[in-house]
């Protein structure tokens, strides 16, 4: 049984795998890593397998949860069918690479854009062919109307809702944001179809935002649970 850790800015998710299929799983708030140790003592985990974006700290606490040397993936050049068109891979988010590994092991034959919605947005490109094109990185709906709130005097107030046609100031707010971020992913689809000459590609959501954005955007979306864990077991090959 292989350990997974996807640990992200704001949470660390894990999953626990083996025979190529992840038999329990959760998540947890940084504050709460002490917690993981007597949960992940539990299991006759042999490997752990781990991306880390949120920094040192939290990955030595990770370390030290786990009763067995933790491998901590980085981005490659090319990996499971996928080449890595990125300038300078190493200053890649794991995170990202992963999600990307993990959507062409769900979908190996189709265009596909990747979005990650949590703290930040990210939305990738990958065609059929296995060449991952790059993408782009945005604020996260909580940081954009942060900076709203704390940098402009008439707007420190809490966000509303989503509205087709806002008329008040903060449903105004959460309109600008969500529409910001749907518009992102669907600019991202459409420039990978012209890329590519073919149909517009399947767009898969994750992340704790991704609800949220499925609902603001105009086109289909798959909503995927654990992208990159996904991805992080095709790596740590869980057979």
């Amino acid at each position: 049984m292989k350990l997974l850790i996807d640990a992200g800015n704001s949470r660390v998710k894990w999953a626990l795998c083996e025979q190529g299929r992840i038999v329990e799983q959760g998540a947890v708030l940084h504050a709460e890593l002490p917690s993981l140790a007597e949960r992940w003592a539990k299991h006759p985990v042999t490997e752990a397998w781990g991306a880390c974006v949120a920094g040192e700290e939290v990955k030595a606490g990770l370390e030290a949860a786990s009763r067995h040397p933790v491998h901590w993936v980085t981005s490659e050049a090319a990996r499971g069918g996928v080449r890595n068109h990125y300038r300078n891979v190493a200053e890649q988010g794991v995170d990202r690479w992963l999600a990307v590994l993990g959507a062409r092991a769900l979908h190996p034959d189709e265009d596909l854009v990747i979005a990650l919605a949590g703290t930040a947005l990210t939305v990738e490109a990958l065609s059929a062919d296995g060449d991952y094109l790059g993408g782009a990185i945005l604020p996260g709906a909580r940081l954009m109307l942060g900076a709203l709130s704390h940098n402009t005097a008439q707007l420190k107030r809490e966000p509303g809702a989503w509205h087709e046609f806002p008329d008040n100031t903060p449903d105004a707010l959460a309109t600008g944001a969500w529409d910001a971020l749907a518009g992102a992913v669907e600019r991202m689809r459409a420039r990978l179809a012209e890329q590519t000459g073919r149909p517009s590609p399947r767009l898969l959501i994750s992340g704790g935002d991704a609800p949220m954005l499925a609902d603001c955007l105009t086109g289909p979306a798959d909503l995927v649970d654990n992208l990159v864990l996904l991805g992080l077991m095709s790596v740590a090959d869980c057979r």
